[in-house]
């Protein structure tokens, strides 16, 4: 029984990590957070053997807190898309401000003699 109330535990700690509030200063801590808590998620569910009775209340539990910490998971994830491409704009906007000519083609204005 010990392993299914071990997988519900580390569920209701992933579950309450990904409902705390979210800053630019915290994000890279709360995603390694999340990462190391999945992955022994990961390595304990491939050892799980089929619930008992008894642990039906336990697995049920643990299918509700999961779809909630996917659902999370997935806005918290769209967000830092989000995030990234606003830097990745930006970054090319800067640099067009920087160096406004450095996309006008080196041809411009100059004659070139295809003959021979």
């Amino acid at each position: 029984m010990g392993g299914w109330t071990d997988f519900l535990s580390i569920t209701k700690e992933l579950d309450e990590l990904v409902h705390r509030p979210i800053h630019e200063k915290n994000r890279a801590a709360m995603v390694e957070k999340v990462d190391v808590l999945l992955d022994k998620r990961e390595a304990m569910l491939r050892d799980l053997a089929q619930p008992s009775p008894e642990e039906k209340e336990l697995v049920q539990e643990v299918i509700q807190r999961d779809l909630k910490v996917n659902q999370k998971l997935e806005f918290l994830f769209a967000g830092l898309k989000r995030d990234m491409r606003n830097a990745k704009k930006q970054k090319s906007s800067k640099q067009r401000y920087v160096n406004p000519y450095q996309s006008v083609s080196g041809y411009d204005g100059m004659y070139l003699d295809h003959k021979k």
